[in-house]
């Protein structure tokens, strides 16, 4: 769930907008080869890989519009590489991939994806404040150097820099990815689901029942559906983001923890974690925070204001990981769900694996770090 007010919106053309809204309460295909339940960037990002691969038809509905979720209020950064100071390596293996995807698929989609590559540093006190040793792609500047990159920053520290990556509108690479897929149906809600033997045989939603040969469920968290028997342990976190008005203030790529510079001169910080909070209103206390802080690091934006602020929620599995397998127990199902920080960035990699599993009936070797039954009790 996102509240609106992310800048990602207000970016797009008046086409591109209504794109978000494709078909509603249509289903244009009731028998598909592939039916995919969820319109947010990895539902998106699936069909689209099935439909790439020529596995037959495939038919996407959105309860709501196009990334009305999580997609519409996250950052669109695409940053894998600090992540190999924190997760597992088959996970920043998966980021990396994805990564590249998003640069082929930026070229081969007409008009582009609006991918924005930029480079990207972390500041810290040394370079042990990362990690006792640095990974070979990372370059580390003392404070000087800093300064000389960041001239406007108050803070009198090093950083390391790592290059090539990159951020997008991640509406607008929705829109991109979405267009080229025949059969959208958005305002369409999955409600239940009716299975046979090892098979879900049909799903009906609120604009008739689908008989799919195959089911991809990418709703965020874990669905809800009768029929659907699922236990598979996942919360939502809130965060809020903001987005400046154009400032003088100049940075030359993201420098983390302060913010990532947009277009026109604006800067993008935020993405805090407000733990135990469910409410969708946007906190302002919140919101000055994180202006508090911007502000302190870069003196030079003081008299500049906030121009867009919103909070969204982020579904997360306990152990922070997302889950992409197959649905236990049914052999024409599939599910990926918890991406939390990384849906936008996980989003090509992750339909490319569930479209191979779907083609080749048989999981990718590193499935099992994604399985869903890691969660099961003894």
């Amino acid at each position: 769930m996102t509240v609106t007010g992310a800048i990602w919106r207000d970016q797009l053309t008046a086409e591109q907008r209504a794109a978000l809204g494709r078909d509603v309460g249509t289903i244009a295909n009731p028998r598909p080869d592939v039916l995919v339940v969820g319109g947010g960037i990895l539902g998106v990002a699936i069909a689209a890989a099935v439909h790439d691969a020529g596995l037959g038809s495939v038919q996407l509905i959105e309860a709501g519009r196009l990334g009305a979720g999580a997609t519409g209020g996250a950052t669109g950064l695409l940053i894998p590489e600090p992540h190999q100071w924190s997760d597992p390596e088959t996970f920043v293996d998966l980021e990396r991939a994805s990564l590249q995807r998003w640069r082929y698929l930026d070229q081969a989609t007409p008009g582009g994806l609006g991918l924005v590559e930029l480079d990207w540093i972390g500041l810290a006190p040394d370079a042990g404040g990362l990690a006792a040793h640095q990974p070979a792609n990372v370059e580390w500047l003392d404070a000087a150097k800093i300064a000389a990159l960041v001239p406007g920053l108050a803070w009198h520290l090093g950083g390391a820099l790592i290059r090539h990556q990159a951020r997008v509108n991640p509406l607008r690479a929705l829109v991109g990815l979405a267009d080229g897929l025949p059969s959208v149906g958005t305002g369409v809600a999955a409600t239940a689901v009716t299975v046979r033997s090892d098979r879900i045989e049909s799903v009906t939603t609120s604009a008739g029942e689908i008989s799919p040969g195959a089911v991809v469920f990418a709703t965020g968290q874990p669905p809800v559906i009768d029929g659907l028997e699922l236990n598979i342990p996942s919360d939502r976190v809130k965060g809020h983001l903001l987005v400046t008005e154009p400032a003088k203030e100049y940075l030359p790529c993201t420098v983390a923890p302060v913010a990532t510079p947009l277009e026109d001169g604006r800067l993008l910080a935020g993405g805090t974690f407000d733990y135990g909070d469910e409410s969708p209103v946007v906190r302002e206390e919140v919101v000055d925070t994180i202006m508090g802080g911007l502000r302190a690091a870069l003196p030079g934006i003081r008299g500049v204001g906030v121009s867009h602020q919103w909070c969204c929620f982020r579904p997360r599995h306990p152990d922070r990981r997302p889950v992409i397998d197959r649905v236990p127990g049914l052999g024409n199902a599939w599910l990926t769900s918890g991406h939390f920080r990384t849906g936008i960035l996980n989003a090509p990699a992750t339909g490319l694996a569930i479209t191979r599993w779907i083609s080749a009936d048989k999981p990718p070797p590193e499935a099992r770090t994604w399985s869903a039954l890691r969660f099961a009790r003894d």
